[in-house]
């Protein structure tokens, strides 16, 4: 079960490359998303963003036991859910594709304001919900600019 838990919070091992894991990951959710993700309808997509979700917080709470560190580097799949949700019901072209991993790994890397709080909460959830957040604001800006 421990190797099952490492390979999902690392979205198949990409979190386990010792460069840039969080922009590999960030990669590894967009590329998902665009290979079988936009595809889908609202409900499905829903569904599997929330089982994905809730994985991710439950296990990122055993980050320490996992990784032997709290918040690991080379957990990513916040990264993923964070790039799914940035993307999600957006005009897909190459400009607002691009747009969305710049904007979404600024916002991951620099932990403005509000998602710097979001980071302190304890376990899985400071984890995982600054990422979110940050789709959610790119989300947000690519609806504007798009």
């Amino acid at each position: 079960m421990r190797t099952a838990k490492v390979l999902f919070l690392t979205a198949g091992g990409v979190g386990l490359i010792p460069f840039a894991p969080g922009t590999l990951g960030s990669l590894a959710g967009l590329f998902v998303y665009l290979l079988f993700l936009k595809s889908l309808s609202p409900l499905p997509f829903w569904v599997l963003y929330l089982l994905v979700f809730w994985g991710a917080v439950k296990y990122a709470s055993e980050s320490s036991t996992l990784f032997g560190e709290e918040d690991s580097s080379k957990i990513v799949v916040d990264e993923v859910l964070g790039m799914w949700i940035a993307l999600w019901g957006v005009k897909l072209s190459f400009w607002s594709v691009v747009d969305a991993f710049l904007l979404f790994r600024f916002f991951d890397i620099y932990k403005l304001g509000l998602f710097k709080k979001l980071e302190a909460l304890p376990g899985g959830w400071g984890v995982v919900i600054d990422d979110v957040a940050a789709g959610v604001l790119v989300n947000i800006l690519l609806r504007v600019m798009f």
